[in-house]
C-alpha cells in the first residue's frame, strides 16, 4: 500500500480567510492595539509564492512517515525572516487525520486549481492524483510539480492540545498582468 493510495477520495476543505475568532479586527493587519493579537499570532504571518524544487516522502525519526517539499522563496511579505531566493520546507505528517486532505489541496494549487473549483479538482485530477505523487516522491528534483509556482499563506493557530501549529493556506499563482 503506496503513501498516496486513497489521496484522490480526499476531502477539500474552502476555508476561505482564517480569523481567530477573538478579534475579528486583526485579520487586516494581525495587530491588536499596535500588538500582535495574542490569540493569532499575527494573521497570515507569510504571505509569497514558493517555486517547489523537491518532492519527498520518507520515513522520520520523531514524526513518522512524511510528505517533505522544499521550496525557493520567489515573492514574500517577511524579507527578514525569508528572503527572496531563501530556502524553505513544508512538512506533513502522513499518518494523522487530515493529511491527504493537506497534501491534496497542496498538489490542487500546484496544477492551478482554486480550492473553490472541488468539481473540476474532482474529475480533472483527483483520478490521476496517487500516481503522480507517487512519480513526484520517486524523482525528487524532476517531476511535473518541480518548478511549480505556488502561493502559501500562514497563520499560527493554537491546538485543541494547546500546541502552537502553523496552518498553510495554498492558492494557484497567477503571473500579475
Amino acid at each position: 500500500m503506496g503513501i498516496f493510495d486513497g489521496i484522490g477520495d480526499a476531502e477539500l476543505f474552502d476555508r476561505g480567510k482564517w480569523l481567530c475568532g477573538k478579534c475579528p479586527g486583526c485579520a487586516a493587519t494581525g495587530l491588536v492595539d499596535g500588538k500582535v493579537c495574542p490569540a493569532c499570532k499575527g494573521f497570515g504571518s507569510f504571505r509569497g509564492v514558493l517555486e517547489v524544487k523537491r518532492t519527498i516522502a520518507k520515513e522520520t525519526r520523531n514524526s513518522g512517515l512524511g510528505f517533505i517539499v522544499e521550496f525557493e522563496v520567489i515573492e514574500t511579505n517577511m524579507s527578514g525572516e525569508h528572503p527572496i531566493s531563501s530556502k524553505c520546507t513544508w512538512f506533513q505528517k502522513m499518518g494523522i487525520d487530515g493529511a491527504q486532505s493537506s497534501v491534496k489541496a497542496w498538489a490542487a494549487a500546484c496544477c492551478g486549481f482554486a480550492s473553490h473549483e472541488k468539481d473540476r479538482i474532482l474529475t480533472e485530477l483527483s483520478p490521476h492524483l496517487a500516481k503522480m505523487l507517487e512519480h513526484a516522491t520517486d524523482n525528487p528534483a524532476d517531476n511535473d510539480l518541480t518548478g511549480q509556482l505556488v502561493c502559501c499563506e500562514t497563520a499560527m493557530i493554537v491546538t485543541k492540545k494547546g500546541n502552537d501549529f502553523t496552518r498553510h493556506e495554498w492558492s494557484p499563482y497567477s503571473q500579475k498582468d
